[in-house]
């Protein structure tokens, strides 16, 4: 019996020593994190549907793709984290056509998506604000690219083409098609932090890329910030876009290509040093037209060296109303051009705030705004309170779930 008895001491002991060992291992490394966490890494494909729960860190590895009938379930609270890479090999999460995302936070839990070397956690006092890095920290690893098959406006008229970012090589990377009301998923109350990394010359990828994608899909409550390119961009497609923030970008915030016909309203940019233009809007590439439609953004500029309000070109054609845009340079301007006519575009209710400005010769008159023609213009230049007025974003904006508030950037 005795020595039965220690020998079971002895199991019970090497037990505990293993647990312990595996227990720091999967730990957190951030100090105020007490809950054991476990890191998964994923590569390449995902073929079959898969769920993501609050209770990993997960990290990808390279380009993750989730394959044409599978399902990527992201649960509330869930921290994904990207090693760099550079080209071919940068780590991104790329939804192909015919899979789905369904990624939804809440405004106490939201998503993040961010670099190996970011130390958020999901149990630190400091979410969802930042932990050791901030909105100056840009291009450490890709962005999550969304691709469906909605019609786009493709050069040739063809009727697919390859995402931006994605080698030619990998077939994954096609969107577009005729099904505008395509579904790939729900995208909600999710950060994505710090993206961008280059994979060739002049080609980042988007913090979010929306290729294609139909309207079937949501995409609400989304937040962009240090991407080394653009925040959000739309080629082609019927997605609305709601409740959308991008906060020092290095390109553009806000940019639409190739005929995208949906909604992009209550939204947010926020630049810096390294910001272009708060707004891109290009037109068609083939001969099918689309119209998009602004509604509801504040564009703050980062004055004095914070880049461009917006530039509407290439025969874009939609509706812009109820922007409020503040803190820009004088050297800022809100360019029309590249063919737009009459009939392409209608502004109605834009509140350019240059009060900041002292020099008169820097206060913005229509000549700077209209460079063509542009029947039903109204341009409001008072300085309306951007936390009270009816023009621009809800004041509420992000409250409770984004970076963006949490640190008190706006």
């Amino acid at each position: 019996m005795k020595k039965n008895n220690l020998l079971n001491y002895v199991r019970v002991a090497c037990l505990i020593a293993i647990v312990s060992i595996f227990s720091a291992c999967s730990s957190s490394s951030d100090d105020n994190n007490t809950d054991p966490v476990v890191t998964t890494n994923y590569s390449g494909e995902i073929t079959e549907d898969v769920t993501w729960t609050k209770d990993n860190v997960y990290v990808l590895d390279g380009r993750v793709t989730v394959t044409n009938g599978a399902t990527l379930t992201i649960e509330a609270g869930t921290i994904i984290k990207a090693e760099g890479g550079q080209e071919a090999d940068a780590s991104c999460l790329l939804i192909a056509r015919g899979a789905k995302i369904e990624a939804n936070g809440t405004p106490s839990e939201p998503i993040i998506f961010t670099s190996v070397a970011d130390d958020i956690s999901a149990s630190s006092s400091n979410y969802p604000g930042f932990a050791n890095l901030n909105a100056g920290v840009k291009g450490l690893w890709g962005g999550v690219i969304i691709l469906g098959y909605a019609e786009g406006s493709f050069d040739g008229d063809a009727t697919e083409i390859q995402i931006e970012g994605i080698p030619a090589s990998d077939p994954n990377g096609l969107y577009g098609g005729t099904n505008n009301a395509d579904n790939s998923g729900s995208f909600t109350y999710v950060q994505i932090r710090h993206g961008g990394t280059n994979i060739g010359e002049g080609n980042e990828i988007n913090g979010l890329t929306l290729g294609g994608v139909g309207s079937g899909t949501t995409i609400s409550n989304v937040e962009v910030i240090a991407n080394v390119d653009d925040g959000i961009e739309c080629f082609g497609g019927s997605v609305n876009v709601s409740n959308a923030i991008v906060w020092g970008q290095g390109d553009d915030a806000f940019d639409i290509d190739q005929a995208y016909t949906g909604t992009i309203s209550n939204f947010l940019f926020i630049g810096d040093a390294s910001s272009d233009h708060g707004l891109e809007i290009d037109g068609p590439e083939g001969s099918m037209l689309g119209s998009f439609s602004l509604d509801g953004g504040t564009l703050k500029g980062y004055n004095p060296d914070g880049g461009e309000y917006a530039d509407f070109r290439k025969d874009a054609a939609g509706n812009v109303s109820n922007l409020y845009l503040y803190n820009f340079s004088c050297e800022s301007d809100f360019e029309i051009d590249g063919g737009s006519t009459t009939a392409d575009l209608m502004f109605m209710n834009l509140q350019f705030n240059t009060s900041h400005l002292t020099d008169a010769s820097c206060k913005l008159d229509v000549s700077d705004i209209c460079d063509n023609q542009v029947s039903g213009t109204t341009v409001d230049f008072s300085a309306t309170n951007v936390s009270t007025g009816t023009t621009g974003a809800s004041a509420d904006l992000g409250a409770g779930w984004s970076c963006t508030v949490a640190e008190g950037a706006w």
